[in-house]
């Protein structure tokens, strides 16, 4: 009797699944626009670019509008004034870091924005980052032929150590002959040393899947590496692991489509005017390396 029930329950899912064909119109409305930040910036001494667009209904493919003449203000914790200047006029808002670095560390950066009569403000802090100490790589080969790079070549990973003190946040993004990965599944963040609180990590070197969270590919003989190692805060830790679970998020038990969380808030909160998007200041190690084969590690 049990095995009868299953058959009829299995029976009626398939059917429930895969019988129906019909077309369905569903009237989606549009939703109200919303200015979208894009604000990671950091201490280089090279252009800073804060980039302002609007959003789009989910189905509109059209390129997507920017927001211009926006006043643009990112103030340091001394009050200084630093402008981002849409000179272009395509919503690229730039401010010459070449000349004076927003460098000041453990201070806190307030991005200012003013745009269409609304006033929007965001604060972030710029953190501590480590020396990269070093780079290696070994022999690897992959027993499938991956849909991305060679499935013979060289696995590289960084050394650097988590400063003394919990709660130090990183962000690592590594660039292969100067491209970088910057696909959601390639979004790499560490909280100390570990993956999260309470992972015990603290002061300690990288744990090994970050250290070789460098893009997932193999690298070939005389492929450049690069490996940027970015200080960020606790709220950006969470932001980029909730841009990461969202962009692969799919399949028949996905959560429900929502706005990724934004620190970036109307200065009059009785305003309907919304910003979505996120503010970040990080400080940057860096560290380069040619692959030579003479130099790697035998495969273990």
């Amino acid at each position: 009797m049990k095995n009868i029930f299953l058959s009829i329950l299995i029976t009626f899912v398939s059917v429930s699944l895969f019988s129906c064909e019909d077309v369905v119109d569903i009237d989606v409305q549009e939703g109200v626009s919303q200015l979208t930040v894009d604000a990671l910036i950091n201490n280089k001494a090279q252009a800073q670019t804060i980039k302002l667009s609007l959003s789009q209904a989910y189905f509109d493919n059209s390129p997507v509008k920017p927001a211009l003449g926006a006043t643009v203000t990112v103030f340091d914790e001394d009050s200084v004034a630093h402008d981002f200047i849409d000179v272009k006029n395509d919503g690229n808002y730039v401010y010459d870091g070449q000349a004076k670095p927003l460098d000041k560390l453990g201070k806190q950066y307030v991005l200012y924005i003013k745009y269409q009569g609304e006033e929007y403000v965001s604060l972030s802090k710029l953190n501590r980052v480590p020396k990269i100490d070093s780079i290696n790589y070994a022999v690897e080969r992959f027993p499938i032929k991956p849909d991305n790079g060679p499935q013979e070549g060289f696995m590289p990973q960084f050394y650097a150590h988590d400063f003394e003190g919990e709660g130090d946040c990183y962000w690592i993004k590594a660039a292969k002959n100067h491209k970088y990965f910057n696909k959601s599944n390639q979004i790499s963040v560490a909280y100390d040393a570990g993956f999260s609180p309470g992972s015990k990590s603290d002061g300690l070197l990288f744990i090994l899947p970050i250290r070789m969270s460098l893009g997932g590919e193999l690298y070939s003989d005389k492929d450049t590496l690069t490996v940027d190692l970015y200080s960020i805060t606790k709220e950006q830790f969470y932001y980029l692991q909730i841009v990461q679970q969202v962009s692969n998020n799919g399949g028949l038990f996905a959560t429900p489509l929502s706005n990724i969380p934004t620190n970036i808030l109307n200065y009059n909160s009785q305003s309907t005017k919304k910003a979505i998007g996120f503010f970040g200041i990080m400080a940057v190690s860096s560290a380069e390396t040619v692959i030579d084969k003479a130099k790697a590690k035998p495969k273990e």
